[in-house]
């Protein structure tokens, strides 16, 4: 043992129950980006309560990300939790899901000028809840249209937002 770590015992019985995970290293990914956001967000206007500044949004974020990446990383996988192994060919099946997200996204953001915003993040949704969740086709439709049509509303007549218009004449 070296002189500096058997004069603190305690120190060295801490270091041998952390137990670094995947969810571990997540969270401080996680805990590293808020910190981040913390520092360069706290040079930003806040502004007042009644007219909040462009610093309000990135720092509410960066707070959120330092909270759940510190509990993450206490909740991690405790040290007697079984870890399991995977064959190749479910390795492959738990990326489908996100490939498909990925794909259905990269689809949406190349038909968004020439769909517009209420068709495109409508399809987009549609695909989405049907194809990636399994949703019953009646559930995903109706999901679909109360999404986009709402998020179309929300920003094109509540806040103004210019949205790509495409084909429709709206």
């Amino acid at each position: 043992m070296t002189p500096f770590l058997g004069e603190f015992p305690q120190a060295v019985v801490l270091c041998k129950e952390i137990h670094m995970s995947k969810e571990r290293g997540g969270s401080l990914i996680f805990l590293a980006a808020g910190i981040y956001g913390l520092i360069f967000s706290i040079g930003l206007p806040l502004g007042r309560w009644n007219e909040p500044g462009p610093g309000v949004f990135p720092l509410g974020i960066s707070i959120l990300l330092c909270i759940f990446g510190i509990s993450w990383f206490i909740q991690g996988k405790r040290k007697g939790e079984k870890r399991k192994t995977i064959s190749l060919g479910g390795f492959v099946r738990k990326f489908i899901t996100p490939l498909r997200i990925v794909g259905l996204t990269a689809a949406f953001i190349l038909t968004l000028n020439l769909f517009g915003y209420l068709l495109a993040s409508t399809l987009y949704i549609f695909v989405l809840f049907f194809w990636v969740s399994r949703y019953k086709l009646w559930t995903a439709f109706v999901l679909a249209i109360a999404f986009g049509a709402g998020s179309w509303l929300f920003f094109e007549k509540v806040l103004a937002t210019p949205l790509p218009r495409g084909i429709l004449p709206l």
